[in-house]
């Protein structure tokens, strides 16, 4: 039995063309899919099924050409990535496939079903939709076609939506303990494509330490994860940094855990780990803004720990408890400070048109950014995530109708706009221009930055990028 993963094409985004989906995802880099490398490793470990992975976007692949590698390959089953924001593009692989074959079994999986189960299943050409954490069910899913290519099985498999018991399907469980999962299948994909603009040099390779966040902020919708965190052992996470070194030559490491520094304990573990093997690494981690310490910041940094993202969102103390992240901003300077002054470099990502925001409170978030000792800073506008307590509160209020049911139900269709008034888009993104202007047109900032760019590859990437981002961003709002 062969199966093929699909990652989609990125040519459909739910807002349309929009200068975060068309330069700065292009710009910033291009990371592996890992949940499709999971769901490979584990199911080639576990099975005798031939297992593939197509990543559209790494090997930048049309639409066209992703149907003729499925008709190349005569796979039994395509696995594909569905995700919300670029739903659309999921689904004309399914029909890709289906074209091709009747006899092909369709699944999809990915963010989008544990948002949209029932919707999902009801597009003609899926089979089968996942919900939640693929690796296991994935297998079950083969095990019991293998036997039986109707098998009656199916649908007593937890986590398995068909067609018929999409009212009744048995919830996803999700991998209790992340040690027995065997390393994401990287031989599968062409490693070398993989790069960040954030990196020393590349390629780079993404690695998740624990699944889960357990804080609760109104604006996320975490329903895939959960909010029990769940570790693996520091040995475990080395061994794979190690594999990566000496299988692939891979030396740069990004975090993609929700946070990473929740456990003060455990990173020092993993820090310890990495030293007493003498490994010459680098690598980045996402973090609350309030839970390092002086003790973490300097082991992390002697670990190769060279760039920390955090994610403040709002520099007004109103807001901070407003959308029940709770951040002490005055706490989050000195941490911010520290991390700095200690090598490390910083990011933080912001928001601005949060519920009841006043533009008192935006010039606020702006100046803050400013204010700290960052490296780099992202905003953004807010837009109300299907999942979410904010988007729950807007349809009880009256605020907008169910606009993200209403795209899933009609996806070639994008969304006007996704702002908290579904009125306030064009005037929200030029203060992202304008956040942006400030922030990074400061001469002392850009002395500043000659001074901490760690190669010169680096600040030539990083320098086009950035005119070619500004650029666009003028060129869309002068039109």
């Amino acid at each position: 039995m062969k199966l093929l993963l699909i990652y989609p094409p990125k040519n459909h985004h739910v807002f349309g063309s929009t200068f975060h989906s068309n330069v700065i995802e292009v710009e910033s880099g291009c990371y592996p899919p890992i949940g499709l490398m999971y769901i490979a490793s584990y199911v080639m470990k576990n099975s005798n099924c031939e297992v593939k992975i197509i990543d559209s976007n790494a090997e930048k692949l049309s639409h066209d050409g992703v149907k003729g590698i499925i008709e190349r390959e005569k796979p039994d089953i395509v696995g594909i990535y569905f995700t919300t924001f670029y739903l659309h593009d999921g689904i004309i692989v399914a029909r890709a496939a289906k074209a091709l074959s009747k006899d092909i079994i369709v699944i999809a999986g990915g963010p989008h079903i544990s948002l949209y189960s029932k919707e999902t299943i009801s597009i003609p050409e899926i089979d089968i939709a996942v919900e939640g954490e693929g690796e296991a069910v994935t297998l079950s899913i083969i095990k019991a076609i293998q036997k039986n290519r109707l098998s009656p099985e199916l649908k007593n498999i937890p986590g398995v939506i068909l067609k018929e018991n999409k009212n009744n399907f048995i919830p996803h469980c999700r991998v209790p303990m992340l040690n027995i999962l065997p390393f994401p299948a990287r031989e599968l994909v062409d490693y070398k494509k993989y790069r960040s603009i954030l990196a020393k040099r590349n390629p780079i390779t993404t690695i998740i330490s624990s699944r889960g966040c357990s804080y609760r902020c109104k604006f996320c919708s975490n329903l895939e994860s959960g909010h029990r965190v769940r570790y693996r052992s520091a040995k475990n996470v080395v061994d794979e940094m190690q594999e990566c070194i000496e299988k692939f030559g891979i030396y740069d490491f990004f975090f993609f855990d929700e946070l990473f520094t929740v456990n003060k304990e455990r990173v020092i573990d993993i820090c310890n780990e990495i030293k007493s093997r003498n490994m010459k690494i680098r690598w980045h981690c996402r973090s609350r803004a309030d839970v390092l310490d002086e003790e973490m910041i300097i082991r992390m940094k002697k670990a190769g720990c060279r760039l920390i993202q955090f994610g403040i969102e709002t520099g007004s103390e109103r807001l901070q408890k407003y959308i029940n992240k709770n951040l002490n901003l005055i706490k989050v300077h000195h941490i911010i400070k520290n991390v700095y002054e200690n090598g490390i470099h910083t990011y933080a990502d912001f928001m601005v048109g949060l519920p009841t925001e006043t533009r008192e409170e935006t010039m606020e978030t702006i100046e803050y950014a400013k204010m700290l000792d960052l490296d780099y800073a992202a905003f953004r506008m807010f837009g109300p995530l299907y999942g979410s307590e904010f988007y729950d509160e807007g349809l009880k209020e009256g605020r907008f109708v169910d606009f993200w049911r209403d795209f899933v139900a009609n996806p070639v269709i994008p969304v006007k706009d996704g702002s908290w008034s579904l009125q306030d888009t064009p005037k929200y993104h030029s203060v992202v221009v304008k956040a942006y202007r400030q922030f990074y047109y400061r001469p002392w900032f850009m002395i500043k930055k000659i001074f901490r760019t760690d190669s010169l590859a680096q600040m030539g990437w990083q320098l086009k990028s950035g005119f070619r981002l500004i650029a666009e961003i003028f060129k869309k709002f002068n039109n």
